[in-house]
């Protein structure tokens, strides 16, 4: 199931834009769930009440909060959802970069774009939709990739931080939790000998301290002294790629 947003508070755009998922979504055979907003208060409202989208198509002028201000918000609760900008100015192009968009639509809406655009949306969630299997009393349980937080080794228990706030955990080693994801997920940092943390969730990072921040809280992790300098070039290269350099 692909859960959409759509952010905009021009009706009739809102109401072509909506059928137009559908039929997208219908002819490629994904089964799609769709919310629409009117602004971006309530988007932002809904989404701080712990409710989760894949996509967000969402409009940057608008009569209660812009779309730029709206995503700073949602981009405190939620690093990983997608973001597909629809305007019909081009100005706001360099604001956009802060807040990592996946693409921008021009009003009026270019169909052969928005079919593309949709499609590379729906490949991009399907890769991050991965889970981590773990046994635990004897019964397997998973959590998916992308909403792990970081996972914690202590007294040879692994304990699991989703960005829900549940905790799962389970007995075993987190050298077999890091090799286990390197063959499926590049994007988790080993910093230090208990902490295996989702670079989606990394804030910024000091001398020796890694900040990671879900729903408005950061946490603040310490960096093994021999892994200082492999962190900061891991996180240089890995922003280079999530900017496309």
């Amino acid at each position: 199931m692909l859960r959409v947003a759509i952010c905009d508070d021009d009706f009739l755009f809102t109401g072509m834009l909506e059928k137009t998922l559908r039929l997208e979504a219908e002819s490629s055979g994904i089964e799609i769930e769709i919310d629409v907003f009117f602004d971006g208060v309530m988007l932002e409202k809904y989404i701080r009440q712990g409710n989760i989208f894949d996509l967000i198509y969402l409009d940057i002028e608008m009569s209660q909060q812009n779309g730029i201000e709206a995503a700073r918000h949602i981009r405190e609760t939620d690093k990983s959802v997608l973001l597909i900008y629809i305007s019909g100015y081009e100005q706001y192009l360099k604001e956009l970069f802060e807040v990592e968009p996946f693409r921008f639509l021009s009003k009026p809406l270019d169909h052969s774009k928005f079919s593309q655009y949709f499609q590379e949306a729906y490949q991009r969630i399907s890769e991050n939709n991965v889970y981590y299997q773990f046994n635990f009393n004897k019964e397997i349980k998973k959590v998916a990739l992308k909403d792990v937080i970081y996972f914690e080794s202590r007294n040879r228990i692994v304990h699991i931080y989703l960005r829900n706030g549940e905790e799962e955990y389970f007995y075993g080693k987190l050298n077999d939790v890091e090799n286990e994801l390197k063959e499926i997920n590049q994007r988790y940092l080993r910093i230090h000998q208990s902490y295996l943390v989702n670079y989606d969730y990394v804030r910024k990072m000091n001398f020796s301290n890694l900040i990671i921040e879900n729903n408005g809280t950061q946490i603040t992790l310490q960096i093994s002294e021999d892994r200082q300098k492999k962190i900061r070039i891991q996180l240089c290269d890995l922003a280079s790629r999530k900017a496309g350099v």
